[in-house]
């Protein structure tokens, strides 16, 4: 893991499982600006939030991926003590210099494993060859543009091999044409997913993780899709896709992306 990655996973573990509050003063920039629908006031909010919820608050990591180009690391991992059953999901995190200036988060309820028997969480957690980075990156993009933005879901086909395609989304099993059924049938039946655009792109290695905006059934929602790339082609996937609100029915004044 980098020392950026290392830094990040520190801070938020302090802070979600350890209820070490100091660590907003300490590593938190004055002018952080938190973008989750969940809180209000940015880290005096995110404070409050850690401090209401107490000592049943834990957080387990399942992966890292720490972006150096663009000073920015998601963190994919299972928050306990929200509510009643836990959240899963990504923590988007931008550094500048040796403090945390903005976080971005979507998480959803924890399911029991798709049919394929993988769950929201399991998986290959190594990022692989990290000179192959910005070839990935600028891979998934290609590919989500056509197939989720321009709803071509054959890109799903052409960007895996034989269908090999390890899908821990709790609805679809394995398989890129599982994937295409599945978004096919959805859209038929007027619950399509949406993309209307990729907010940011967080990279390393293998790895591609987008933070993108859409809508379902009209909806507004955030999506995040972690893409594990091997060789050129689509192998593996994760997401978290979840109702947002409008910038204006959000708690703060900074935008949910």
């Amino acid at each position: 893991m980098t020392s950026l990655g290392n830094f990040v996973l520190e801070v938020h573990t302090a802070l979600f499982d350890g209820h070490d509050t100091s660590v907003l003063d300490k590593h938190f920039a004055d002018n952080f600006v938190e973008h989750s629908p969940l809180i209000a006031n940015d880290a005096e909010g995110l404070k409050k939030f850690v401090t209401d919820l107490g000592e049943g608050l834990k957080y387990t990591n399942a992966r890292v991926i720490a972006d150096e180009a663009n000073n920015l690391v998601a963190l994919h991992g299972r928050f306990d003590g929200i509510e009643d059953e836990p959240f899963v999901g990504f923590d988007i995190y931008r550094v500048e210099g040796d403090k945390i200036v903005e976080h971005w988060d979507n998480l959803v309820p924890k399911a029991e494993p798709n049919e394929s028997g993988r769950t929201q969480l399991d998986g290959t957690t190594d990022v692989g060859d990290e000179s192959l980075t910005e070839e990935n990156r600028k891979f998934v993009i290609k590919f989500f543009e056509r197939s989720l933005i321009g709803s071509d879901y054959s890109g799903f086909i052409d960007n895996t091999r034989d269908d090999q395609f390890a899908q821990h989304s709790p609805d679809i099993a394995d398989g890129a044409q599982n994937c295409v059924d599945f978004l096919t049938k959805l859209k038929e039946d007027g619950e399509g997913l949406e993309y209307e655009r990729i907010h940011r792109t967080i990279a390393q290695g293998k790895f591609v993780l987008t933070h993108s905006e859409g809508s379902i059934a009209g909806a507004r929602h955030s999506y995040c899709e972690l893409w594990r790339v091997e060789d050129g082609k689509l192998v593996e996937m994760w997401d978290a896709i979840s109702e947002v609100p409008s910038d204006n029915e959000a708690l703060h004044s900074h935008g949910i992306f």
